[in-house]
């Protein structure tokens, strides 16, 4: 009887917001509950979404061609668009979408795209703060509990998917068959000198982080004793990919998750990832909407979809990510682990003191450069 009469009081909600405009914006405050096939059919802003014909995703390092079509798919069906509904994407690396962005925002130009999705939550925190960005408590984000447990979370703004570092290595090379990972300090096993590679912290800021964040949580000597280990520092993950299927450096140190799933889907059953006790971190990839964004309607449904059970399942499969979601079950649970068993193993990025120290980042980067590169 609740849920009808709490159903009954949005479609009503929605049915005022209709009659005073045509266009169809909440900000802040969705009631949390799962409407139903026919409650999304009817739903006023997919009719004002139709009418927009479009939606404009800006975005950095997110989704191939395959996922692409997957989720546009999904989210013609999940809320009855009509099939010419078109999403264009435009996809750069993290920089230069943030300069996409910013060229407009410093002429005092309405951004031209509806939505971001990117890694880069301190350029979300000051776009929030600048009133570049939408107050809207999506109905799904209250799901979303993995990331607003660590942090990666600011509703009414944004939710977070995730990536994950972790070790990561192929069972079927030669001494490699029996290693079991528990603790970060199993690295230091005599037995794994010469074999491991690690991406290049030096470089890469993530990785940086990934060792900044984790020092606290391992003897102060943890990395130096690790790098005793003749780790070969790789400049990409396509290369630390390459050397661990080929055998020649069979463990990737901080090995990004999303890899072992994609290895596994295309048949490497041999690929091994463990979560070591101490933690693992998680690198967000969040997803807003822009404050003027041209197609409001089709922008709301959008982050509803991306955070939806199905949208969830979609990234999770195709892109290999661990979704932020509740409830949203591995694809391949032998290399990556449900995110539900992930709480209190996973920590995010302390980016309040990132943003009280913006030389952290730069700190962490040279001080990873003195232990591995020297």
């Amino acid at each position: 009887m609740l849920d009808k009469l709490i159903q009954g009081y949005y479609q009503a909600a929605f049915s005022a917001v209709v009659g005073a405009a045509a266009l169809v914006v909440l900000a802040g405050g969705s009631l949390a509950f799962y409407p139903s096939p026919e409650e999304r059919c009817n739903d006023p802003r997919a009719k004002y979404a139709a009418e927009e014909g479009e939606l404009v995703v800006i975005s950095s390092i997110f989704e191939t061609p395959t996922t692409q079509n997957a989720h546009r798919e999904g989210f013609i069906e999940h809320w009855c668009l009509p099939d010419d509904f078109e999403i264009k994407y435009e996809i750069r690396n993290t920089p230069g979408t943030i300069q996409r962005i910013e060229a407009e925002a410093s002429a005092d130009l309405p951004i031209s795209g509806d939505v971001t999705t990117m890694p880069a939550i301190t350029w979300f925190i000051d776009a929030r703060d600048r009133g570049l960005l939408m107050v809207y408590d999506s109905q799904e984000y209250i799901h979303m509990e993995l990331p607003e447990q660590i942090g990666l979370n600011d509703r009414p703004y944004w939710t977070s998917d995730m990536y994950m570092f972790v070790p990561i290595w192929n069972a079927s090379c030669p001494g490699m068959e029996n290693v079991e990972i528990n603790s970060w300090l199993d690295l230091l096993d005599p037995a794994l000198e010469g074999k491991m590679s690690l991406l290049d912290g030096s470089t890469q800021q993530s990785v940086a982080l990934a060792y900044w964040f984790l020092k606290d949580k391992l003897p102060e000597d943890y990395w130096e004793n690790l790098a005793a280990q003749d780790l070969l520092i790789s400049s990409t993950s396509l290369q630390s990919v390459d050397m661990m299927t080929s055998c020649e450096r069979p463990f990737s140190v901080l090995g990004v998750s999303a890899d072992a799933n994609v290895l596994w889907s295309e048949g490497a059953t041999w690929v091994r990832t463990a979560t070591p006790e101490e933690g693992v971190m998680l690198q967000e990839q969040a997803t807003a909407i822009f404050a003027d964004a041209p197609h409001p309607n089709a922008a709301q449904l959008w982050v509803d979809f991306l955070r939806s059970q199905e949208g969830q399942v979609i990234f999770e499969r195709q892109e290999g990510r661990v979704p932020g979601r509740k409830g949203v079950p591995s694809s391949s649970p032998e290399t990556t682990p449900d995110a539900d068993t992930l709480f209190g193993i996973a920590f995010a990025p302390d980016y309040a003191a990132m943003a009280r120290n913006p030389d952290l980042v730069k700190g962490a980067q040279e001080e990873f450069a003195s232990i591995f590169l020297q």
